[in-house]
């Protein structure tokens, strides 16, 4: 059949038409919004004078939403009662119930409570002001706020301004006004009326610019400080640095309980306890038969007991200083034996020995047992061998609490091995163990260098604790005087860092700040320099600290 010219005409313009449809592509966006929202128009004027009012209007450049604004939102001084947001098309207005008052300065912080719609951007200027006098407070105080034991910059900490001269303020009282540092942990707190002011720093874990949880880290300014006149260009303004630390928790109690087995178990209590008594409620076994055992702090109590005891349940009552509790302890699980054995038994109560596969050439090679070791028999069976060649352990092998010990002059980088026979080591329940065998390569000197720092520090009268550092781990830590040589050997290689803890009063710890008694924490000093030490190097510093 034949088609016309017209309708040819026709069919290729509907085919050019699906083929466009078929081949549509999503529209690719522009580049992405950074701009953030603008304050057009508000009333009051930003900076206002005599305001009575008891709302504040905005109009925005565009379309914005709310992001926890009621949260993010910061007035200082602070109001009893919250703040209300209506938000309608591109005006925002905040209003409250409390009544202002005369003659003060009231400073709006947004935060980033307030974002434009699409894309998220906190407003570009998020602080107002205003004043219900004829002039605005342009009196302003700034610093910076620190850990005190890391000296590191700590963000979203409140920095609140007090009046009065009363140290119960930040226990009861609402500061009049706060500020809250930023990432590099600074701190300005501006339009401040003239007056000297208490300054504490808070870093809450709730809410309420409160200081009401021993958790919480606090810090404070010792006397009144006064404010500055920002407008005032001959008065040097003084950054005032503000440490923070966290109080010893002074109320004692049990942070945590382990049973070994049941062979023994450990309780950790969260401070220092000078005295203590424990009972056995249940009947099971006589205390006064039990081992402790103290660690270096003395907050971790380790009890061994007698015998092993087969229990349902143990419940003790102890008394640490002022702190009485009672424990209830389920029968324990069973746990296989550790250790580096070449048969295992299947009697859980089994001598448990392992051991590190490196050792330094110039220390001791420790086996350590999970229970106290209180017997070795038939030593002259060990077998000891330095690559091929077996050594007699007699004059080198001791045994000590829960650690073999071999005391010998290693090769650097050499492979070294023991074999102890079914049944020469028994712990304190008469447990022992099947064949074992260990092995271990020392090491050699080039993987080591050495430090000596020259040092001068400020005489105060009092110790430093010097601490080698190695990134966060103490590698190794000393008291020393005001001034002399301090050498470290055998360091591996890599980099390193000094910190000086200032012993003030000479108890050989660190020790935080304690608010009621007006205590500042201890200072801290670190060399500014990292220290790089290098294979089969002697590396030399020298160190002159001025405060």
């Amino acid at each position: 059949m034949a088609i016309s010219f017209r309708n040819s005409i026709y069919i290729l313009v509907v085919a050019a038409i699906c083929t466009s449809c078929a081949k549509q592509l999503k529209p690719t966006g522009g580049d992405i919004d950074e701009v953030p929202p603008k304050i057009l128009a508000s009333a009051p004027e930003n900076e206002a004078v005599n305001f009575k009012e008891r709302e504040i209007s905005f109009e925005f450049d565009e379309y914005i939403k709310l992001q926890a604004a009621s949260q993010e939102l910061v007035v200082s001084p602070p109001l009893k009662y919250p703040v209300d947001f209506k938000l309608k098309g591109k005006k925002l207005t905040i209003s409250w119930k409390d009544t202002l008052t005369e003659n003060t300065t009231y400073l709006f912080q947004f935060g980033e409570g307030i974002v434009d719609l699409n894309e998220g951007n906190p407003l570009d200027s998020n602080v107002f002001v205003f004043s219900t006098g004829p002039y605005l407070d342009s009196f302003s105080l700034r610093g910076n706020v620190i850990d005190a034991f890391t000296l590191k910059a700590v963000k979203d900490v409140w920095v609140m301004l007090y009046s009065q001269n009363d140290d119960s303020l930040p226990y009861l009282e609402i500061p009049r006004y706060f500020a809250k540092t930023n990432e590099q942990g600074f701190y300005e707190l501006k339009y401040l009326s003239p007056g000297d002011y208490k300054v504490f720093a808070l870093f809450e874990e709730g809410s309420g610019y409160l200081y009401d949880a021993p958790t919480e880290q606090i810090g404070f300014l010792e006397g009144m400080i006064a404010s500055v006149n920002a407008n005032d260009t001959s008065v040097t303004d003084s950054l005032y640095s503000i440490k923070l630390f966290t109080e010893i928790d002074s109320t004692q109690y049990i942070l945590g309980t382990e049973q070994l087995g049941k062979n023994g178990l450990k309780i950790q209590f969260n401070a220092t306890v000078d005295q203590y008594l424990i009972e056995e409620l249940t009947g099971v076994s006589d205390v006064e038969r039990w081992s402790p055992i103290w660690n270096k702090s003395r907050d971790t109590l380790t009890f061994w007991f007698d015998a092993p005891i087969a229990y349902d349940s143990l419940r003790l009552r102890i008394v640490a200083d002022n702190f009485t509790d009672t424990l209830l302890l389920r029968e324990p699980k069973s746990k296989k034996a550790r250790g580096k054995m070449s048969a295992q038994k299947s009697d859980e109560s089994n001598i448990s020995l392992s051991s590190k596969g490196v050792v330094n050439h110039y220390s001791q090679w420790k086996i350590k047992s999970l229970t106290p070791i209180s017997e070795v028999r038939s030593m002259g069976s060990f077998l000891f061998k330095e690559g091929l060649d077996t050594i007699d352990l007699t004059d080198f092998f001791s045994y000590n609490d829960t650690n073999l010990v071999i005391d010998y002059k290693w090769k650097e980088g050499q492979n070294y091995s023991l074999l102890i026979p079914d049944s020469c080591v028994y712990d304190r329940f008469g447990s022992s163990h099947d064949t074992l065998n260990f092995s271990m390569k020392t090491t050699r000197q080039e993987d080591f260098g050495s430090l000596k720092i020259s040092y001068e520090l400020p005489d105060f009268g009092y110790p430093y604790l010097w601490q080698l550092k190695m990134g966060e781990k103490v590698v190794d830590e000393r008291s020393i005087q005001s001034n002399g040589d301090i050498i470290f050997r055998y360091l591996t290689t890599g980099e390193y860092s000094v910190k000086l803890l200032h012993d003030e009063n000479a108890n050989g710890i660190w020790d935080t700040g304690y608010y009621p008694g007006k205590r500042q924490p201890e200072k801290v000093s670190f060399y500014n320099e990292k220290i790089e030490i290098r294979s089969n190097w002697e590396t030399e510093v020298e160190w002159r600290l001025e405060l």
